[in-house]
């Protein structure tokens, strides 16, 4: 397996501190860089959007092994995939 690869077919996202408490914001699952700085995600109601990454801890450089979960407070990727994976449109 290539170092850069993903680690699993799916994407987590940690809910902890959604809806109203962003300095417990953590993230599970780090997207790779593979579309200048940004992810396509399709939903369940089959749409799809692109999001850009604005956080520089959203996307660290990639040194192998686990994710884990990290803490990234305030993070306002965290915040879009949280509102994205809990609320319908």
């Amino acid at each position: 397996m290539r170092a850069d690869a993903i680690n699993w077919g799916n994407f987590a996202t940690e809910m902890t501190g959604y809806p109203n408490a962003p300095s417990q914001y953590q993230i599970i699952d780090f997207p790779r860089l593979y579309h200048n700085g940004a992810c396509g995600f399709s939903f369940a109601d089959n749409h799809v959007e692109l999001k850009r990454w604005e956080d520089p801890r959203t996307t660290p450089r990639f040194i192998g092994g686990p994710n884990g979960i990290v803490a990234s407070p305030g993070n306002a990727d965290v915040a879009w995939l949280q509102d994205h994976a809990t609320r319908p449109k």
